[in-house]
């Protein structure tokens, strides 16, 4: 392997999350008598949060929660008149269709996003890493939940992740999508669902390592992408920004994203696992610089928002 993939995480096979305390279903959670599993036109705090409320409130803060409410992808697709781009920012289960083609179109409380039920949902119960025989929910082992392709109907078939995934040392460790995304929590049994994500500062830093030095002329900075992807991951509108501002008032700087539909700009981003070396040139007379590496995440967050991923400040 050619770079340490740094996201390894214990327990590959843990699966649902399951708060200590259970509440029974049906009548008692809101007068809803419907089997949780037939739930996902109402809110996840209401179809699943009567059991599993602390998971629920987690998963508020992530994402998938705000998949169909982001203000940056609401203008990023001119507030969905891509219908292309409905199913998987408000997508029905996508187990029960299969894990080879998009997900349908949930055309019901979008606001939730990607609901417990879309990655959960069953036809007669919801998925889990093991079965359940008396919990209200009826959970039970399903094998092909606990594989990366579970991911794989929202994040292929537009974003060509699973294209890059399945080149990277990460695949060849045999690693998921959420023993990065979801790693296991450590005060409760199953894995995190919180925001694991392109907003979340520590996290991104994870993604890449960096060294420079000055030679040649040049100050050469030396970046590897630690990920089981293209770093920026996905969509155009996430950056990679490293900038070298001189004593002398120079500045240099490169921009790496995947470029946007029609736009003549090569994809110039990381490969899963690439070491790849920048050049900037040192201008006559300079004997300092201020080297900076920024990760913006979507395209309402301006350059001075974004996530500082590092400075070096060298001098010769």
């Amino acid at each position: 392997m050619k770079s340490l993939f740094v996201f390894v995480a214990a327990g590959l096979a843990l699966g649902l999350a399951q708060d200590t305390s259970q509440a029974p279903a049906g009548e008692a959670e809101g007068g809803d008598a419907r089997p949780i599993w037939e739930r996902i036109d109402v809110p996840s705090i209401a179809a699943c949060g009567g059991c599993h409320e602390a998971v629920t409130r987690e998963w508020s803060r992530s994402l998938h929660a705000r998949a169909w409410t982001n203000a940056n992808v609401r203008a990023a697709t001119n507030d969905f008149s891509k219908k292309s781009c409905r199913p998987c920012h408000s997508p029905e289960p996508v187990l029960p269709k299969g894990l080879d083609v998009p997900p349908d179109f949930r055309d019901a409380n979008h606001e939730d996003g990607v609901h417990c039920l879309s990655c959960h949902g069953l036809a007669d119960g919801v998925a889990a890493a093991r079965t359940i025989e008396d919990a209200p929910c009826r959970p039970r082992y399903e094998a092909r939940f606990l594989t990366a392709d579970l991911c794989f109907p929202c994040h292929q078939p537009t974003h060509q992740a699973f294209d890059e995934f399945r080149v990277s040392d990460a695949f060849a460790l045999g690693l998921r999508c959420v023993d990065c995304h979801m790693q296991p929590r450590m005060d409760r049994r199953g894995r995190d669902h919180g925001p694991n994500g392109g907003f979340e500062p520590a996290f991104v830093r994870r993604a890449i390592a960096w060294k420079g030095r000055v030679a040649e002329g040049a100050l050469l900075l030396e970046v590897t992408n630690r990920t089981g992807h293209k770093f920026p991951g996905e969509i155009p509108s996430r950056s990679f920004h490293v900038s070298a501002t001189f004593d002398d008032g120079t500045r240099e700087a490169v921009v790496l994203r995947r470029p946007f539909k029609g736009e003549e700009r090569e994809d110039d981003r990381l490969t899963p696992d690439e070491v790849r070396t920048l050049r900037f040139v040192v201008p006559p007379g300079a004997s300092a610089a201020r080297v900076r590496l920024t990760f913006l995440p979507l395209p309402l967050v301006g350059e001075d928002e974004g996530i500082p991923l590092g400075t070096w400040t060298p001098s010769w």
